[in-house]
């Protein structure tokens, strides 16, 4: 496989092309035809698609809606909205997720399209159509976990599922239509995808079956979830040891260890919805409640939470690499510690508690010095137990918000956590699905709007 750089300016904006039907051909673009003459210049046509992958705002959204956070006083407007749910159609944080996992579907298949003219049996381009098919079924998956309610293979709103570029007016799916469309594209991409990816930058066959797992937890398929976690688990990622656990926030862990698939940041400001990385401002503080869930000589609370000057509260999990600029660091889309957990919720569902502490002590093992090693009695306080390690673990990582949809629970901060903010959304209120973008609404003709909020 060649060397791949993550350089994507010229292609990124060539895959752009408009896809309308015009009777002349602009001057200042390339057409498909002369742009994509070559294998090396499909490759360049994947690495502008994954200079689209976005994900920033999926972790934002969640920490910023959850009650892993707490206003600060510095805020001067920065995810307020989501932060006390008053959030609608209009609300840019939110339309931004949506748009940015369209966009990445739409350049997918753009390149896709192209691909069709290159010989079919060759292995590079078999591995490009594999890694753009995986980016299809990701992006989204994305979408439908954040726009649609909990897993229901019968509810009519889904979201679209596009196999084809261009201008549209797709009608929502059955949500068992988008899901079995989402398993089948991973499915077609798993033979063609490599083994390793230089750095983890790129779709192997590890991120494909973690992928996968993450459908099958939110479709709970509890057979899909563990044999897929096993799958990618077999491929030789390992969880990253106590020694090792910050090296992975810092950019630094070797590969093979904790990241399965992560995403290029050169300039990406992640930590930015949190501290204000040119000045410090914080916008909003770790909260309590999170702080207060880790045992003594837990690695993982050294790795998310610090102090700045002033000695306040502030998240660090992703605050830059050491001697790099503020805030910027990779963003980490799959690790080894989610599968294990994915295995772990999925054997208590299954009533497989043994299984399932073995999987919880076996995390705990290389996060803390010295851990009580756990066993279960009832399903119940299994899923207690995981509920609260999965809190701990994935942190700022863009799952708590929907973990807690997903588990069918409410968010609940503490008195000292929304002392200016609002404390309490009910478990199964509408706001748990975030609205349809307005512009989505006007564009298309054939999308309607989520429950609760109005077109």
């Amino acid at each position: 496989m060649k060397n791949r750089n993550i350089i994507t300016a010229f292609f990124a904006g060539m895959l752009l092309m408009s896809s309308c039907s015009l009777d002349i051909e602009p001057t200042d673009s390339i057409s498909s035809d002369k742009a994509f003459e070559t294998i090396e210049d499909l490759e360049k046509g994947l690495v502008g698609v994954m200079g689209t992958y976005g994900g920033h705002g999926i972790v934002g959204m969640s920490d910023w809606a959850s009650d892993d956070l707490r206003y600060s006083l510095s805020n001067t407007g920065q995810g307020v909205q989501v932060h006390n749910w008053t959030y609608n159609a209009s609300t840019g944080d939110l339309s931004g997720t949506w748009n940015g996992n369209a966009t990445l579907v739409d350049r997918a298949n753009r390149i896709l399209e192209v691909a069709e003219r290159f010989d079919a049996e060759d292995e590079d381009v078999k591995r490009i159509k594999a890694e753009l098919v995986f980016t299809r079924a990701y992006a989204h998956f994305e979408i439908v976990r954040l726009y649609c309610k909990n897993y229901d293979s019968n509810d009519p709103l889904g979201i679209p599922y596009k196999y084809e570029a261009g201008v549209e007016s797709p009608a929502r799916l059955p949500q068992g239509v988008v899901y079995k469309n989402i398993l089948g594209d991973i499915d077609a991409a798993l033979p063609s995808l490599p083994d390793k990816a230089e750095g983890s930058y790129f779709a192997t066959k590890a991120a494909a079956y973690a992928l996968k797992a993450r459908v099958g937890l939110y479709m709970r398929n509890w057979d899909l979830a563990i044999e897929a976690a096993d799958k990618c688990l077999e491929t030789g990622v390992r969880l990253a040891n106590r020694d090792e656990y910050t090296g992975v926030w810092d950019d630094a862990v070797t590969e093979g260890v904790e990241v399965i698939f992560k995403l290029f940041r050169e300039n990406g400001t992640l930590g930015d919805y949190y501290t204000r990385s040119s000045n410090g401002d914080i916008f909003f503080h770790p909260s309590y409640d999170l702080m207060n869930q880790y045992e003594d000589g837990d690695i993982r609370a050294l790795a998310f939470f610090g102090k700045n000057s002033g000695g306040q509260d502030v998240v660090i999990k992703h605050d830059g690499r050491p001697n790099d600029k503020p805030n910027v660091v990779d963003l980490k889309v799959f690790r080894v510690s989610e599968l294990v957990l994915i295995k772990a919720e999925a054997y208590i569902a299954k009533d497989m508690l043994d299984e399932a502490a073995s999987e919880l002590n076996n995390l705990r093992s290389q996060r803390l010095v010295n851990p009580v090693l756990l066993s279960f009695n009832t399903a119940a306080e299994a899923m207690e137990a995981l509920q609260l390690e999965r809190r701990r673990e994935l942190a700022y990582e863009g799952h708590r918000f929907y973990d807690l949809k997903r588990w069918n629970l409410g968010v609940s901060r503490l008195d000292e956590d929304s002392e200016t903010t609002a404390k309490n959304l009910p478990a199964g209120d509408y706001r748990f699905v975030f609205p349809i973008p307005q512009q989505e609404i006007f564009a298309n003709d054939n999308m309607v709007q989520n429950g609760g909020y109005t077109e």
